[in-house]
């Protein structure tokens, strides 16, 4: 692998290479926006190809609740980028909204996939997700990019987990390696509606058949690398490491260092990026003390407010009504991630929150949380006390964790900043924040990579293991 000398490419070009083939197999990709696709786009920013040859294995560009264009000039002139079709009832729906004169709505909602209803409805319907009927599309393009440029490293990142199985049933007849990319659990998943007990044992299942399939492993954090070698024993026998998200100081205002002074001075105003989903992630404990504090103190209505800025499923702005906060809040709709980042900056003081009742929701950590720590602001977290992301803002000492219903707790973390902001300020510390930087671990993987080339295939061996 990786030495063989190619005849003919895709374009019809005769080309000749030592260099290993690596193709990231990644649904989520620029125009589509959000959390999801910054990984892979990061990776390909800094990858080193003087050493690799690198193509994308995506979806073509219909629907996304959330598009930043912008992120396609990040994609470098190098990258051979290969989209197919899909029937994934999302795309199709969007293709339809487009055909048929359907009387247009706001944009902020239309983010029907983070809707509860909407999100229970795909899991029961389709297994693994509502992304299986990209499977077939998908297998056909590595196909035939195989067979012109034969694959050395499939790097398929999940969710959504159909792209695990697509990645397992490639190596099913490819020589070529397999690298799972986890950006979070598949099987018990805090931000996934309960589903069945049938429906799990499938998904166990289809979880465990890719599982074994792959050559090595990756994480976005320990606890999640640990509860998959507990769960899948035969991960200890093969590679795997844990590579974080991370933030990229190309995309932070000029001086993120200095921390902004807000510009509005007569507010303390506290920020919320990112999408709000249906369950997972809402920060209705925080909704809860605000209302509490302004029920005990009107006058704090003319120095404070809570800022929205991304998307929110309408379940989401449900709740938030009935806590009747309007007077001091703002939601400013999904912004390119550049844009939204300069936004942050002129906040006080950003929040985030991992509902800590669901099964699994200590080894979520935000991707979002590492440009928190760039620009250098205060973080109120939310979340599970013995979760990774607890952990992370202790060690950075970045700001306080509360857990999620910790109602009193929040509105002393309030208070206080409220009423000493610039003392909070000073407060913490960030430290050792450069190694979450975007390079870093791109350089990382690079060296993963080499390890996955140059060791023996150990999936090409009958595996007995089963999930603990």
């Amino acid at each position: 692998m990786g030495t063989t000398t190619l005849k003919s490419s895709s374009n019809g070009l005769e080309t000749s290479s030592l260099k290993p083939h690596i193709v990231f197999l990644h649904y989520y990709f620029p125009p589509m926006g959000g959390g999801g696709v910054q990984r892979i786009v990061k990776f390909l920013k800094y990858w080193d190809y003087s050493a690799y040859r690198v193509s994308v294995v995506t979806v073509k560009s219909s629907h996304s609740f959330a598009e930043d264009p912008t992120l396609l000039d990040e994609i470098p002139v190098r990258v051979q980028v290969i989209r197919s079709g899909s029937l994934d009832p999302f795309r199709l729906a969007s293709l339809f909204k487009r055909i048929l004169p359907f009387k247009r709505r706001n944009p902020s909602e239309l983010v029907y996939e983070s809707a509860g209803f909407w999100r229970r409805l795909a899991m029961r319907v389709f297994i693994p997700d509502s992304r299986l009927l990209w499977l077939p599309f998908a297998l056909w393009k590595l196909w035939r990019l195989h067979r012109h440029q034969p694959i050395d490293v499939l790097f398929a990142s999940m969710p959504p987990f159909t792209t695990g199985l697509i990645a397992a049933l490639w190596k099913r007849w490819a020589p070529g390696r397999l690298i799972l990319d986890f950006r979070d659990a598949w099987t018990e998943n805090p931000y996934l509606p309960e589903i069945g007990s049938w429906h799990r044992n499938i998904t166990e299942w289809l979880e465990r058949l890719t599982i074994q399939q792959a050559d090595g492993y990756v994480f976005v954090n320990p606890l999640l690398a640990e509860y998959y070698r507990q769960r899948y024993p035969l991960i200890e026998g093969r590679a795997w490491q844990v590579i974080r998200n991370g933030y990229d100081p190309d995309d932070l205002p000029k001086s993120p260092r200095s921390s902004p002074v807000p510009d509005r001075s007569s507010q303390f105003r506290l920020g919320i990026l990112g999408t709000i989903y249906s369950q997972g992630n809402r920060p209705l404990s925080l909704l809860q003390a605000i209302r509490h504090m302004l029920d005990n103190s009107p006058e704090l209505a003319g120095t404070f407010r809570l800022v929205f800025i991304g998307k929110w499923s309408p379940d989401f702005l449900n709740r938030f009504r009935s806590y009747r906060l309007e007077g001091v809040s703002e939601f400013i709709p999904y912004l390119p991630h550049r844009q939204a980042l300069q936004e942050a900056a002129r906040l006080d003081a950003l929040a985030l929150a991992i509902e800590g009742n669901l099964v699994g929701s200590e080894r979520v950590t935000p991707g979002r949380i590492y440009e928190h720590l760039a620009l250098r602001k205060p973080i109120l977290a939310m979340c599970p006390l013995d979760g990774d992301l607890a952990e992370l803002i202790r060690q950075c000492q970045a700001g306080e964790v509360v857990p999620h219903d910790d109602v009193e707790g929040i509105k002393r973390v309030l208070a206080q900043w409220l009423t000493y902001p610039e003392r909070s300020r000073e407060k913490y510390r960030f430290e050792r924040i450069e190694q979450f930087e975007r390079s870093v671990q791109t350089r990382q993987l690079m060296e993963f990579v080499r390890t996955i080339l140059t060791e023996e295939d150990p999936s090409s061996h009958e595996d007995t293991h089963s999930p603990g």
